[in-house]
């Protein structure tokens, strides 16, 4: 909204919804699709050789994590006071951080494929190094996907800032904001440092919080969308009239 109430631009915040609402469904898709790696390298390469849905799922990752960056972005020229626009665009660069190094991770894990399929047509002599190739890129992937996560936690953490701060954001949403941002840190904690496996049940925990944070902001979006702009005549006949009340103070 401007200094006067009146929306900016309807198709950008219509696009901003879009985008959010497919970004989580995408993510979602990936999710239920992706068909793992074991954690035992050679068993790893093996499925990895066979599998025909890994690098699909990537690239629903990849445009999961740009669709999700489109909809903040959004989201984040909503905010019209400037304490929390300060908040905002701060989480928005924390977003764009864990969005890039996701990105960045989904196409180290999507050449996978391609090293695994080199293993199986590999001599027997040689596929040793493609075994520790392949676990190699895997572990890389794998402290990406951390740099994206802590990044995507300090991002919930701003944004719920940004909200309580502008007024017009329920509470509740703010909160759900910081559970996913604690949950995505503990998740971090346990399972860098302490290697626990229970450090998943955070982390997807932070991850569907987060998504329900950003469904939310498209239901916003797009409400606030469909909002009918005041006739062109109501809009002077209110600017004369404030100039009229101005002039005669």
């Amino acid at each position: 909204m401007d200094s006067k109430g009146r929306l900016r631009n309807r198709a950008f915040h219509r696009m901003g919804s879009v985008a959010a609402i497919a970004g989580v469904a995408a993510a979602l898709v990936q999710t239920a699709i992706d068909p793992g790696i074991p954690d035992d390298p050679r068993e790893a390469i093996r499925q990895a050789a066979d599998s025909r849905l890994l690098a699909s799922s990537r690239l629903l990752d990849m445009a999961a994590f740009l669709l999700l960056l489109v909809a903040v972005a959004v989201v984040t020229q909503t905010f019209s006071r400037d304490q929390a626009r300060g908040w905002a665009r701060t989480g928005l660069a924390l977003y764009t951080v864990s969005a890039g190094a996701g990105a960045i991770a989904t196409m180290v894990v999507g050449a996978l494929p391609d090293v695994a399929r080199a293993w199986a047509d590999a001599p027997t002599g040689l596929k040793a190094g493609y075994v520790a190739t392949f676990d190699a890129l895997n572990n890389v992937s794998g402290g990406i996907f951390a740099v994206s996560w802590a990044g995507l936690a300090v991002f919930g953490l701003l944004y719920a800032g940004a909200m309580l701060l502008e007024g017009t954001f329920p509470r509740w949403l703010a909160w759900v904001s910081v559970g996913s941002a604690v949950s995505t840190i503990t998740a971090l904690a346990l399972g860098l440092g302490l290697r626990l496996d229970i450090a998943f049940v955070f982390l997807v925990l932070g991850l569907w919080l987060s998504y329900a944070v950003i469904v939310t902001f498209g239901v916003r979006l797009w409400r606030t969308s469909r909002v009918p702009a005041p006739p062109a005549g109501r809009q002077e006949s209110a600017l004369l009239g404030s100039n009229t009340a101005g002039n005669g103070a």
